[in-house]
C-alpha cells in the first residue's frame, strides 16, 4: 500500500548536510528517512514535559489519599481499643443492671458522634489515656 507524503524543502547548514550525507551512506538509508526520525524524535520529546505533568498530578493524588487511608487507619485502631477496653471493663462488672446498661448506651453514643466527627475530619479531642496517647503517636 502507497503510503502519500507532503513535500517540504528544508536548507541545512553545509557542516550539518555534510553529516546528513556521510550518514545515509553509511547507513544505507534515504536522507529524508534519517531527517524524518530525527524530527519525529523531537516533536516525541518535546511532548514529554506533558507526560511528566500527569504523572506528578497522579503522584500527588496517591499522596493525598494515603495520607488519608493513614488517619483513618489511626481512628480504626483507636476505636477497636475504646471497644475492647469497654467490653473488658463491662465483663468485670456482674451482673449488669438498668444503670450500667443506660452508662454503656451513652458512651456509645458518645463515641460515635467522635468517630463521626473525625471522619468529617474534626481533630481529636484532647485526651490523657496513654492507651490512646500511644495509638494517636503512631499514626
Amino acid at each position: 500500500m502507497k503510503s502519500y507524503k507532503t513535500r517540504h524543502q528544508l536548507f541545512l547548514p553545509e557542516e550539518m548536510s555534510k553529516r546528513l550525507d556521510h550518514l545515509a551512506k553509511s547507513s544505507g538509508r534515504a536522507r529524508s528517512e534519517i531527517l524524518v526520525e530525527a524530527l519525529d524524535a523531537w516533536f516525541n520529546r518535546r511532548q514529554a514535559p506533558k507526560s511528566d505533568e500527569s504523572i506528578g498530578i497522579r503522584l500527588t493524588r496517591i499522596e493525598r489519599d494515603t495520607q488519608w487511608l493513614r488517619r483513618n487507619q489511626g481512628l480504626v485502631w483507636e476505636v477497636l481499643a475504646r471497644m475492647v477496653r469497654h467490653q473488658l471493663i463491662t465483663g468485670a462488672m456482674h451482673p449488669v443492671d438498668e444503670a450500667a446498661q443506660a452508662v454503656g448506651a451513652r458512651m456509645f453514643a458518645q463515641l460515635i458522634d467522635e468517630i463521626a466527627d473525625r471522619f468529617a475530619g474534626k481533630a481529636a479531642p484532647a485526651t490523657d489515656d496513654p492507651a490512646t496517647l500511644k495509638l494517636r503517636s503512631l499514626q
